[in-house]
């Protein structure tokens, strides 16, 4: 790692373990593999990290009952690096997106989009929540802004600037994959209480189905963050919208759900 900090200007930290099978494996990855990179860059006196946190990070920093070990792995890379600036050592900026949508995605918006394309998900019920989320090309026009600021030892939450109600998301998959939204809502109860057994059995089996009670949560409660801050400080202007992009996301998803065909 150090041979590849060298004659470096900026280190776009973008890595990290997102999907672990216990509960403090990622955490620990993610601050020593980022407690290297830093001390790799200090040895060759790069000037500036940008890094690539998460808008879960902001659970830790509030030290909120929701937090997860992802979120508490962040922060403390989030704080390693920023006391390595107040320092004088290094310049670092940092960036919390908040879901990110674009082809390949991943997570509960791509499940729900593949669930309902195989009619394994009944109607949610009627949900008044909200989320916030960031396109793929809009993230990576923050990252480049960031790497030619001359601000230091910040940190942006990066969004689109939009609030998406879940019951929209849903109607806008729905409207993609050619289905008619189902003329009823599953019971609240009933959702939850699925959620709690697929998250059981998935510990059980030890296959990770991505759903569970956290699942029901997401779903369930507003999620919401803003982007003032890096587009008054950075000029971030936004130009993505998941309604947008959603069918090209759709359509990729529904392609790698299909059987290959037989020669």
């Amino acid at each position: 790692m150090v041979e590849a900090c060298a004659n470096v200007d900026a280190i776009l930290h973008l890595a990290g373990e997102a999907h672990v099978s216990t509960a403090t494996k990622g955490e620990d990855t993610n601050v020593v593999g980022s407690a290297n990179v830093l001390e790799a860059a200090l040895q060759n006196k790069v000037r500036r990290i940008i890094f690539l946190s998460s808008s879960l990070a902001n659970d830790a920093e509030a030290d909120s009952e929701n937090v997860t070990s992802y979120g508490k792995g962040k922060r403390a890379t989030e704080l390693l690096l920023l006391q390595a600036a107040d320092k004088g050592q290094i310049e670092t900026l940092i960036l919390r997106p908040v879901n990110v949508y674009g082809i390949g995605m991943k997570g509960n918006i791509a499940s729900m989009i593949s669930m309902i394309h195989r009619s394994r998900l009944p109607r949610l019920p009627n949900l008044s929540s909200k989320i916030s989320l960031l396109g793929a090309d809009d993230l990576a026009s923050a990252i480049l802004l960031a790497t030619n600021s001359d601000r230091t030892s910040r940190v942006y939450t990066v969004t689109d600037g939009q609030d998406y109600p879940i019951a929209a998301i849903e109607e806008a998959i729905y409207r993609c994959l050619g289905k008619r939204l189902p003329r009823w809502p599953t019971p609240a109860v009933i959702l939850y209480a699925a959620a709690v057994l697929a998250g059981a059995v998935a510990r059980v089996s030890g296959r990770d189905t991505g759903i569970s009670s956290r699942t029901y949560r997401n779903l369930t409660a507003d999620n919401l963050f803003k982007n003032e801050e890096i587009c008054a400080e950075l000029g971030f202007q936004p130009t993505q919208n998941l309604y947008q992009l959603l069918p090209e996301i759709v359509g990729d998803i529904v392609s790698e759900t299909k059987p290959p065909q037989s020669q």
